[in-house]
């Protein structure tokens, strides 16, 4: 986590995204209310996931707690020499990084993990036990951008992922070894994306920026295994919630969502007489339904105050 400015925070997650919270008042708010919670506690700060992962942070934005109902908690502490992270069993982890902060190496009770690097790039990661060791190799191969990951070498030694890119550094193609799982993109003004699959069969994806991001609002095209909602169109609400969907074989489905960007109300085969809705409340707090009600049946659910579900009740109407 990091403090831009005064009113600026950022939260960076494990997958790469980044999620920036603004100050509004005394509270620190996200661009779409789906994005979770921010607050500033004591000497720190807490984040809470819309899927309830909780992060905590020290004042200066290191990571020292990390909660998921599935998980548990993990503790982290930072040393001189890395960081050391245990969770509630006693097993632990611990990392060392270089000058930049990247990891270097992380050790387990299985073995150790080596990360090698060029002047910026990762480029190698080593995984070694008592019987050995096995290395993955990452590419960069455009000459019009270095930072852009061209492909991945395998432990066999087998190049068995490349991508390409325009001269934007939007990605054009994605294959496997030998060809397979080819996908082809081509990019029209940044509003629309025609996607080619490895079977030749195309759609095209149209974008509409709502609320700083873009979100696609119609698809156009033959449904394939991989591309299922062809033909279906897309609407938002200011906020970039998803309001209306309508599929490619006409059927509609509504929503509706709470002050926290919750989905309160979904209606399928909205104005017809087939329409079915299923409404939804809220845990006050955590992002967990306490209550679904759907046309015979209404479900309950019950938590611990660290979000794992304790009980559950069906009653049919």
């Amino acid at each position: 986590m990091r403090l831009t400015s005064d009113s600026v925070v950022t939260v960076a997650l494990h997958h790469g995204r980044e999620l920036v919270f603004t100050l509004s008042g005394s509270n620190f708010v996200p661009r779409n209310p789906d994005q979770g919670l921010l607050e500033k506690k004591g000497n720190g700060w807490e984040y809470l996931s819309a899927d309830n992962e909780r992060l905590v942070f020290d004042n200066d934005g290191r990571l020292l707690r990390q909660t998921t109902t599935a998980l548990g908690t993990r503790y982290l502490a930072y040393t001189a020499n890395g960081i050391n992270v245990d969770d509630e069993a006693g097993n632990r982890l611990t990392f060392s990084e270089d000058g930049k902060h990247q990891p270097t190496s992380l050790r387990t009770p299985d073995g150790q993990v080596t990360y090698s690097y060029d002047s910026r790039r990762l480029t190698a990661v080593t995984r070694s036990n008592g019987e050995g060791s096995l290395t993955r190799r990452y590419h960069y191969e455009d000459s019009r951008n270095g930072s852009l990951l061209t492909g991945i070498t395998d432990e066999r030694g087998v190049r068995y992922a490349s991508w390409h890119y325009d001269n934007q550094g939007r990605a054009i193609s994605s294959e496997h070894a030998t060809g397979a799982e080819k996908i082809s993109l081509s990019h029209h003004g940044g509003y629309s994306t025609r996607v080619t699959n490895e079977y030749g069969k195309q759609a095209i994806y149209y974008f509409q920026v709502v609320n700083g991001s873009r979100r696609i609002v119609a698809i156009e095209g033959e449904p394939s295994p991989n591309c299922p909602s062809s033909n279906s169109t897309f609407t938002y609400d200011e906020r970039g919630l998803l309001t209306s969907k309508r599929d490619n074989n006409g059927n509609l489905t509504t929503y509706q969502y709470s002050a926290r960007g919750l989905e309160t109300s979904r209606t399928e085969a909205a104005g017809t007489a087939q329409a079915r809705t299923i409404t939804t409340d809220w845990h006050p707090t955590l992002f967990l339904p306490v209550q679904v009600s759907e046309p015979g049946r209404i479900t309950r659910y019950q938590y611990d105050a660290e979000g794992r579900k304790t009980g559950e009740t069906v009653t049919t109407r």
